[in-house]
């Protein structure tokens, strides 16, 4: 009797035992993030301060008023990519979370060029941030990465239009911010995802559109992307300026590209006066691209350098500037292109060319928006209300 007791409580133990064990092997594991490394909460807004504000700016159609909804958080998140020689980094971005427990799809916007680290969209300090908040007011999550160069990666020289840089920074934005809804146990965010960006921003989401869809097709579900007025065809665009006999206004931005080129690639490295006419070289040394500079390119470089160019005997150089071309290809999911006809900064023909590249190619989905007699500044806002309605199609 005593060995039958001893026995049942033996049996009692053990199965207790069990069952605890196995009760610990079904708690979930904490989430462990590859590159979120941390978030900070530093604005937010309620539907009504969003009306406000866009109304204040005179930014707020009355046709879209009712569609802002929800008030919105604005987090700063730092996170881990690599620079332009493929070295880990942290790099910073802005995610705008709208408050409500619903699925919400993620939006990935790619500002355009700055060139203050004030503007860096982490900061939450510039004017144009309004925007962003009233796409994430009607139930998007927005994604904005500050790019290599900007947030907390100010520390380092911006790899302006260097096409892998931009792109490789904007998907580990994204996959960080899939990784701040994991590691918070938030279930709100789908599986949508929108890409879009103006101007910089334009070549940074047809980069990163074609990274996604080339390398990355089965972790990123892209639902629909519009660009507006990115230098797609770097090679014609690059033809355009060196072939030009006139003063163009936006010369220290182009001299900013062949700058970040000449650093990134190994193949370059050359000294200034290989590119430019003195004075400038040694004044573009001594002050950096945006010193003041001849404007006319026929002046302002060397006729070797353009004639190695425009003969396409400079090897090495058009090597470098194809690689960052991203406008022949064929993209999967529904793209829009936005682009004013009369855009000195950004030529239209870098949309022309994709579009035309793209059909030829047997491109379906992919349309031209021509803003006629729009420049590069008067042409947002068609940008941003084509955009609006494009996306707003595709919501589940």
């Amino acid at each position: 009797m005593k060995t039958s007791s001893f026995k049942r409580l033996l049996i009692a133990a053990l199965s207790i035992l069990l069952a605890v064990s196995c009760s610990k092997d079904n708690i979930p594991e904490e989430f462990v993030p590859d590159y979120l490394i941390s978030s900070e909460q530093i604005v937010e807004y309620s539907s009504d301060e969003i009306k406000a504000q866009l109304s204040e700016n005179q930014m707020l159609p009355a046709q879209v008023e009712f569609m802002i909804r929800y008030g919105v958080k604005g987090l700063r998140i730092t996170y881990s990519t690599v620079d332009a020689q493929g070295n880990d980094i942290e790099a910073s971005g802005a995610l705008l979370i709208p408050n409500g427990d619903f699925i919400k799809p993620l939006i990935s916007f790619q500002h355009g060029t700055i060139t203050s680290n004030a503007d860096a969209p982490s900061n939450f300090s510039s004017e144009g941030d309004i925007m962003t908040f009233l796409f994430a007011s009607t139930g998007f999550v927005i994604a904005i990465p500050d790019y290599i160069g900007y947030g907390v990666s100010s520390h380092m020289q911006h790899p302006y239009e260097h096409k892998a840089s931009l792109s490789t920074a904007t998907r580990d934005m994204l996959r960080a911010s899939r990784e701040y809804f994991k590691v918070n146990n938030l279930n709100h965010l789908g599986d949508q995802l929108f890409l879009t960006g103006y101007s910089e921003g334009g070549s940074a989401t047809m980069a990163t559109y074609e990274l996604l869809q080339e390398k990355h097709n089965a972790e990123f579900n892209i639902t629909a992307v519009t660009a507006g007025a990115g230098a797609y065809n770097k090679s014609e665009f690059m033809d355009w300026i060196l072939s030009s006999t006139e003063e163009l206004e936006y010369i220290n931005s182009y001299v900013w590209v062949l700058d970040t080129y000449n650093n990134v690639y190994p193949q370059l490295q050359r000294p200034y006066s290989s590119y430019f006419n003195e004075p400038w070289a040694t004044l573009i040394e001594e002050e950096g691209v945006f010193a003041t500079i001849e404007s006319n390119p026929s002046l302002l470089f060397t006729q070797e350098f353009i004639q190695g160019v425009i003969n396409k005997t400079d090897s090495d150089f058009i090597s470098a500037i194809e690689d960052n071309n991203s406008y022949s290809w064929i993209p999967q999911s529904p793209l829009q292109l936005y682009h004013g006809s009369n855009d000195s900064y950004v030529p239209y023909f870098n949309s022309e060319s994709a579009y035309n590249a793209m059909i030829d190619l047997g491109a379906t989905n992919v349309e031209l928006f021509t803003i006629e007699e729009g420049d590069h500044i008067t042409s947002v806002m068609d940008y941003a209300a084509g955009t609006f309605t494009f996306f707003f199609q595709y919501l589940m």
